[in-house]
């Protein structure tokens, strides 16, 4: 995978859910959430996929998603990508059954990462929208 997929991946699902609730349209993509059932192998992967980078570091799991997570930050124009790992049988375990490891979640807004709201609706398996509070 490269950036240019990632980004690509990220985009369908955001003008799905914009699709649905226009009010979204306005919000920036700010980071890409990547689903994987093993987040130090994702890690090698993503940094050969994107280059050398800020380092990964460790997030507050996501109760939402059943997730725990790991960000590197945005470089120049890119966004942060976010690895997500199934620490329950939640929304992420149901992404990854469904389709494997790939782009699972989209993050919209301007604040930290580490905190937003999962917009609700879809199917439990996503792909899923968080908006980020400000």
């Amino acid at each position: 995978m490269t950036l240019d997929e990632l980004l690509a991946d990220a985009a369908r699902i955001r003008d799905a859910v914009v699709r649905e609730d226009a009010t979204l349209a306005a919000l920036p993509l700010a980071a890409i959430g990547w689903a994987t059932v093993e987040h130090e192998r994702a890690e090698r992967e993503l940094e050969a996929a994107l280059g050398p980078g800020a380092p990964w570091l460790p997030l507050d799991r996501d109760p939402a998603l059943g997730a725990r997570r790991w960000a590197r930050a945005a470089v120049g124009r890119s966004p942060a990508v976010v690895i997500l790992e199934p620490d329950t049988e939640g929304r992420l375990a149901a992404s990854l059954a469904r389709f494997g490891e790939a782009v699972a979640t989209v993050y919209l807004g301007t604040g930290p990462v580490g905190q937003g709201r999962l917009i609700r609706g879809g199917h439990a398996w996503g792909p899923h929208v968080v908006v980020l509070a400000p």
